[in-house]
């Protein structure tokens, strides 16, 4: 799977240097999208494992039709017309002195100007930031031998959480709506909800490391939540899913991304897969307790 890595990485010759939790980018070109069918590649083995994320995209992905493929069938696909992509990705950086490393999980189709297949270019619809464990980081590309059981390696990866980004990106992209990591959200209607509710908090988001990724250990709840006077429970990953695949209504969540040297700190709603509060903060990597009294704060200023 590292040879398909490079095989993309010099078809494409794409080198990320902004990056969002979710972007949604170059919808002008929505109609050529809706033209195609979006294919998606999975490992033709452990398909019960599988299975899980093909159902979660197929009920929510409304925008085209979708094709299932193997992985071995993507040299076949990757410069055919009529198609779009919904895969992962990766880009490593190493200038000798530093480096910058992301995955992520995109959306895209070739786009071509006057109808010039041989001047075509990668256009980018949706890109999903993905948060990896310290191994990952050193090597992005070992997102492709993952595949889809990417749990233990990715933090915000789990069916749950991947429904509600399915939810989004369907979403956001037929209404026309972009997204950009700058931009910070506050749902006032969603957020005074918290006063009441329970806010659940994946444990893996209290884990602190220094810029090397060596893990500092984690910084106790009762410590991070001092400034929170509202209701919360820190929750393991799978209990977390779990939970928000089963929710019946309502379900807030904390969802902490680190990608390279950016910190993306949200609340999320689970059922409807709503981003209610959003900041964005560069050469961060870490949650802070200023990141949790911010959120308190804006909070309890929700009228």
């Amino acid at each position: 799977m590292k040879t398909l890595a490079f095989s993309i990485f010099i078809s494409f010759l794409l080198v990320s240097k902004v990056s969002a939790q979710l972007a949604i980018t170059n919808l002008e070109l929505l109609d050529e999208l809706k033209n195609t069918t979006t294919l998606v590649f999975m490992p033709v083995s452990d398909t019960v494992k599988h299975q899980i994320y093909r159902e979660l995209m197929e009920e929510h992905w409304k925008i085209t039709p979708m094709k299932f493929l193997s992985y071995s069938q993507y040299t076949e696909y990757k410069y055919k017309k009529g198609y779009s992509y919904m895969l992962f990705g990766d880009d490593f950086i190493n200038d000798g002195t530093s480096f910058s490393s992301y995955v992520y999980f995109e959306l895209w189709h070739w786009h071509t100007d006057k109808d010039n297949w041989d001047k075509r270019r990668k256009v980018q619809l949706a890109r999903m930031e993905l948060y990896p464990d310290p191994e990952t980081t050193f090597d992005p590309s070992l997102i492709y031998d993952y595949r889809y059981s990417t749990e233990g390696h990715i933090f915000n990866w789990s069916p749950g959480m991947f429904k509600n980004y399915m939810q989004l990106i369907s979403r956001d992209i037929s209404k026309g709506i972009t997204r950009s990591a700058a931009k910070a959200e506050t749902v006032v209607e969603e957020l005074k909800l918290l006063k009441d509710q329970t806010l659940y908090i994946p444990e893996y988001a209290f884990e602190q490391h220094n810029s090397n990724q060596k893990s500092l250990g984690y910084t106790p709840a009762a410590e991070m939540m001092a400034d929170y006077p509202y209701k919360y429970k820190v929750v393991k990953s799978d209990e977390l899913s779990k939970m928000i695949s089963e929710s019946e209504g309502k379900i807030y969540y904390l969802l902490f991304v680190r990608s390279n040297s950016d910190k993306y700190f949200s609340v999320m709603e689970g059922h409807d897969g709503n981003i209610v509060y959003h900041r964005h903060t560069p050469q961060s990597i870490n949650v802070k307790k200023s990141d949790i009294k911010k959120l308190a704060k804006v909070i309890s200023d929700c009228k």
